[in-house]
């Protein structure tokens, strides 16, 4: 396959981590959903410099008011959009938005050709920006959704628990403590793309960078597309090794949380947060 290359590097960049998404069977025809908070001053100078001829659309209103985003950009994939064409038609599959109006609108500068939107979940996806860029002090910039298929069985197989579905996960390999110690935070079957998931979104993702959608997928935050792919393909191998355990009949032995400690203690000056849940 040709290399890939476009105009806007933050498409070039995003283009082949959405078609490796759809790779790993994490994203099926328009399942799942992307953004990534631009920096202003770069994104300006990009469409200022290779598209001088464009001209944003007229502002729409936003359902949930976002103040702390106003003037920011984003990239994200748009509704309806297969993340396998990500390469082939850019153009469709992502645009670049800009909220305006005090955060109460939001404009399209470039993209979503043939009249497309952006995601169906673009109200859970702003307030997980808005969240997630006041909790890390503005490092989080990408969110990724998707259908992950070992976390999703867990759903059906574990109790919807926060701390339990944590511990779990932790105990499975040594490094998951270290690569995600917020832990998972698990929200309850709610419909997708309405107002009540982004509201129970928003109060797990105070807490973490990750949360359970309960028979859905996963939601996280981090700050680039590299460190989100990391942090999601590292929490799906945790749970198809607790998936097989329990198919097995459960654990017999596991990592003691004693030695979850120890490594808590090696390795926190890399680790984002406390752990969560290792009382």
């Amino acid at each position: 396959m040709p290399e890939f290359t476009h105009a806007i590097s933050f498409v070039e960049e995003a283009a082949p981590f959405v078609q490796l998404c759809w790779d790993m069977g994490w994203n099926e025809a328009n399942g799942g959903n992307f953004s990534w908070r631009l920096p202003t001053d770069e994104i300006e100078a990009i469409l200022r410099r290779r598209f001088p001829k464009a001209r944003p659309t007229a502002p729409l209103p936003l359902d949930q008011a976002q103040p702390s985003l106003d003037g920011d950009y984003f990239l994200m994939t748009g509704s309806g959009q297969f993340f396998r064409h990500a390469l082939a038609h850019p153009d469709e599959v992502f645009g670049i938005i800009q909220i305006v109006d005090g955060g109460t609108a939001y404009r399209t500068v470039w993209g979503f050709a043939m009249g497309g939107r952006p995601t169906s979940e673009f109200a859970t996806h702003l307030v997980g920006h808005a969240i997630r860029k006041e909790v890390s002090g503005g490092r989080e910039r990408v969110i990724l959704h998707c259908h992950v298929p070992e976390f999703i069985a867990l759903s059906f197989l574990m109790p919807l628990d926060s701390r339990e579905l944590s511990m779990a996960l932790w105990q499975k390999m040594p490094e998951c403590i270290v690569i995600f110690p917020d832990g998972v935070r698990v929200v309850p079957p709610l419909l997708p793309g309405t107002v009540s998931i982004a509201e129970a979104s928003a109060v797990e993702l105070r807490n973490s960078r990750i949360i359970s959608w309960s028979h859905h997928g996963i939601f996280a935050s981090e700050e680039s597309p590299d460190k989100v792919f990391a942090l999601v393909e590292t929490i799906e191998k945790a749970s198809a090794i607790q998936r097989r355990v329990l198919s097995a009949g459960g654990p017999q032995r596991g990592i003691e949380p004693s030695l979850l400690r120890e490594l808590c203690d090696k390795f926190g000056h890399i680790m984002v947060s406390e752990p969560a849940f290792l009382d």
